[in-house]
């Protein structure tokens, strides 16, 4: 009867391990940055690039200046600014578009199966000696 138990109980738990999904949502908006159309001193954007991880965002003070003169660098996965060559007149942060919360399902490892507890019904036996014990008479300490 107790291999009968346990048995089930741990049939029953591997189907909850394996019916349970195995992506959980991981909540990160999807977004899309580009470069800000102006640096903080109010010169326009000229050459900009994106190499899929980094936005080049140059800002010349006259037509046909150099790229490489003044520009900013932006990450292109939470927009933040990583390297400022604009005499620190880059905008803190890339502005976002196509920002969704659309949740990503993440894959992780399913969890190992664990056999859940099985409780042993009392026997005939248990009952007799626990009655037996209840009918004991202390055994006095010396102090």
């Amino acid at each position: 009867m107790h291999s009968l138990l346990f048995t089930l109980s741990t049939l029953l738990a591997f189907a909850a391990v394996h019916a349970a999904p195995q992506g959980q949502p991981s909540g990160a908006p999807t977004c899309t940055f580009s470069c800000p159309p102006q640096d903080q001193l109010g010169f326009n954007l000229g050459v900009h690039t994106d190499d899929g991880t980094n936005l080049f965002c140059s800002y010349p003070a006259v037509d046909g200046e150099d790229p490489n003169d003044f520009f900013c660098r932006y990450s292109d996965t939470n927009g933040g600014l990583t390297q400022d060559n604009d005499a620190s007149l880059c905008p803190v942060s890339a502005p976002s578009s196509g920002c969704n919360t659309r949740r990503n399902a993440v894959a992780r490892a399913p969890a190992p199966p664990m056999a859940a507890p099985v409780a042993r019904a009392p026997t005939p036996g248990d009952i007799k000696m626990r009655a037996n014990l209840k009918k004991r008479k202390p055994v006095p300490v010396d102090a």
